[in-house]
């Protein structure tokens, strides 16, 4: 069996880059979190920094308003010398405030941020506060940017690392998944002959060897359901050729009425039919139906097709005709003798449906370098849902009570398309039953 190669790289494609994708989210989840963290602490650390900063220098001040003010110099003064000498760092920052918290000097009173005492002669005469936060200089934000910069090239890294092991273990993990998705898929579609690479997971190498020896199995089992079709079908034709010699004896012997005889007749052409088509099937199914090429006229196929059925079908009641058929003559290059089986088939299958005075109607039409033969009939319509089932072997749609049906019509008539190198459909018919397009190319590639 040809193994399946359409769909298989784009199903390989996305199983990767569904684990890619898994992974790299949780890569940057990963970072962003660590980001978040860095840039947190990045922040308390900046901020501890500038309070011990502004601590100290607080500190400082205090010790010079404690000289001042035991100097005798006014609070405003201090403050004032405060705000002149460092207005980058405490400056318009700092207050002296009394008891009850009123104002001696600097800025409204607010709450502090922080606060020391000014101690002269071991006496707190004021509280030195500092009510507002801090402004950042040049320096300080060259500091924060240097150490976001910092960060930013850290993050970047980290996610480059972990994308980079994503894509590793992605690739690495999907492997298996991907050879038992494939193993998978020539499973189902009949290979027996399956390989593959015994690495990966233990589980994974597992299912593979199941898969293996499930498709060994199967092959086995399908193999030998195809050679026991063939030889039934060979067995049966000997015997039923037997059969219709000694009946023709039987009726000359008992010269029997000719109801008898025509019963006898159309039961022995139906199981030679059933035999051919089993046979004709059953060979295809093995890939050896024989077929003998030669040059011959598809319109005058269908004319004797149509003589050979006509005493049947008018029994039947059911009239054949043919619509669309060229003027001129035609040469292709097909089985004759197939072709013929083939209409044969087709015109069964339509006699098992059709009505008491219904029809069947034969048609040939031109297409490029193939022909396609039409075969219509006004028997109750399809379900278009339906249609391909139509081809299965012994698949049977309420049949009316007609001679001669065997359930393999539709199988044959698969089977010798497949093997002219055609294609054959079904469909609703525009004269109300059921359409065969049959097309075939004039020439097949191997004839």
């Amino acid at each position: 069996m040809a193994r399946r190669g359409v769909g298989n790289g784009e199903i390989d494609v996305r199983l990767f880059r569904g684990m890619f994708t898994a992974l790299a989210a949780q890569a940057l989840l990963i970072v962003a979190l660590a980001g978040g963290v860095l840039l947190w602490n990045v922040y308390t650390s900046s901020e501890r920094l500038i309070r011990n900063r502004d601590a100290e220098h607080l500190e400082s001040f205090v010790a010079l308003a404690a000289e001042s003010a035991a100097a005798g110099k006014a609070f405003d003064r201090i403050v004032a010398d405060l705000d002149r000498r460092d207005p980058a760092i405490l400056g318009n920052r700092v207050a002296l405030v009394g008891e009850g918290d009123r104002l001696l000097a600097g800025r409204a009173a607010g709450p502090a941020l922080i606060e020391r005492p000014v101690v002269v002669d071991g006496r707190t005469i004021a509280r030195a506060r500092i009510i507002a936060p801090p402004q950042l200089n040049d320096r300080d934000r060259a500091v924060m940017r240097d150490h976001y910069i910092g960060i930013g090239a850290i993050l970047a890294g980290i996610l480059a690392l972990l994308l980079g092991a994503a894509y590793w273990f992605a690739s690495r993990w999907s492997r298996p998944q991907r050879e038992l998705l494939r193993l998978s898929h020539e499973v189902a579609d009949g290979d027996g002959d399956i390989y593959f690479d015994e690495r990966g997971p233990r589980e994974i190498v597992g299912t593979m060897r199941n898969l293996r020896r499930i498709a060994n199995r199967f092959e086995r089992i399908e193999t030998a359901r195809r050679t026991w079709l063939v030889m039934i079908a060979e067995e049966l034709r000997e015997p039923i050729a037997s059969l219709g010699a000694h009946l023709d004896e039987l009726q000359e012997a008992l010269t029997a009425e000719p109801e008898f005889k025509a019963a006898i007749e159309a039961d022995q052409n139906r199981l030679a039919r059933m035999a051919e088509d089993l046979h004709a099937v059953a060979l295809a199914d093995l890939g050896r139906l024989p077929l003998r090429f030669a040059d011959v006229d598809p319109r005058a196929l269908i004319h004797n097709t149509i003589y050979v059925h006509a005493k049947r079908a008018e029994a039947a009641g059911v009239r054949l005709e043919t619509s669309n058929l060229p003027p001129y003559t035609i040469l292709v290059k097909w089985d004759a003798e197939r072709i013929e089986q083939l209409f044969g088939a087709l015109i069964e299958n339509s006699m098992r449906y059709v009505p008491r005075g219904g029809r069947i109607v034969l048609g040939l039409e031109s297409q490029r370098d193939a022909w396609r033969l039409i075969v219509d009939d006004n028997a109750p319509g399809i379900d278009v849902g339906l249609a391909q089932q139509l081809f299965e072997p012994f698949y049977r749609a309420n049949a009316k009570d007609t001679p001669g049906g065997s359930g393999l019509s539709l199988a044959t008539a698969r089977a010798i398309v497949e093997g002219h190198h055609g294609r054959i459909e079904a469909s609703n018919s525009p004269i109300g039953g059921l359409r065969i397009t049959v097309v075939l190319p004039a020439t097949p590639p191997t004839a």
